[in-house]
Order: C-alpha cells, then structure tokens, then sequence
C-alpha cells in the first residue's frame, strides 16, 4: 500500500496541498481544480476551461492553419491540447516551456521571425506568433502559430480574430 503526504480537514472542510505538489503541477493560488470521486476515491484535478471545448478549438485550429497555411498550437497553462500541421507528435499533451509560461503571464503577444522556438528542447528556428487567451482577466492558454513563412499583418491579426472568438465562445 501506498501512502502518501497526510493532511487533517479543518472545521471548514479545508485541506492544504503541499508546496511540492502545487509547485511540481503549476498549481497556484487563484487556480481551479475539478473534484470528482472515481471507484471510492476523491480525485483532484487541475481544471481547464479549454479541455471543456475540443470541438470548437479544432475547428479553429483547422480554419487558423488552412488560412496561415502554418502549424497551429493550442495550449492551456499547463500543455499543448490541439495542434494542427507537422508538430503534431513533437507536441500533443506534453507540458508547456517555462518560456511559454512565462510570456502567458505578460499577457502580450509575442512575434518572432527566425528565432529560436520557445517550447522546443532542440534550439530549433522559426518565426512564430504566440497570444494568450485571456478569460475574466485570467490567462487560460495561448493560440500559436509556426511558420516558415514571413510574418504579416493578415497573420497577425487573423491569430488575434481566432484568439478573439475563442475568448467570447468561452464567456
């Protein structure tokens, strides 16, 4: 049998995760977790508003890389949840760059030509836009897209129409 961390329920019903564990799953304060019970046990769960959406956000993907005719990436805080183009095996489900992250929490997009991919290991080169979706005031995710390709204003702005639509179809 295994045993893990032990914690007592306060009067309020309250537990508190270990910092190891928030820090080790990117759980901060503010976030939300899904609790659910699966064969007699209580299961938590890091909660994304995008994991809800997949048929939508695959559409988008699609529409987004038919249109760019680039790879289109479709993140949550955590990984990478849609991809549409030739990344797809690099990517799919795997854990988002501290990079990524990081440039999610600016809330800005980012735009570069022949740099190095910010959620690669290999140092590989790209130009690549990359823009959170922002719901309430809380980043949820990100909407990029690779290309080899300049980037131009119809890029950009069809990232920002898509990330638009997106934000709105959540709210």
């Amino acid at each position: 049998m295994k045993i893990g961390t032990i914690r007592r329920i306060d009067d309020l019903g309250r537990i508190v995760l270990p910092k190891s564990i928030r820090q080790s799953l990117r759980i901060k304060s503010g976030d939300n977790l899904e609790i659910f019970i699966e064969n007699n046990n209580i299961i938590l769960r890091k909660y994304s508003e995008l994991n809800q959406l997949s048929d939508i956000e695959e559409t988008i993907a699609s529409v987004l890389k038919e249109t760019l005719k680039a790879d289109v990436l479709i993140t949550d805080k955590d990984k990478f949840i849609i991809i549409k183009g030739q990344t797809k095996q690099k990517y799919l489900n795997k854990e988002i760059s501290n990079e990524i992250l990081e440039t999610l929490e600016n809330r800005q997009m980012i735009i570069k030509e022949n740099e190095t991919l910010l959620f690669t290991n290999n140092k590989e080169k790209g130009n690549f836009i990359i823009n959170p979706i922002i719901i309430n005031g809380d980043v949820i995710g990100s909407i990029i897209a690779i290309t080899k390709e300049k980037i131009d204003d119809i890029k950009i702005k069809s990232v920002i129409l898509l990330t638009e639509f997106l934000t709105k179809y959540i709210e």
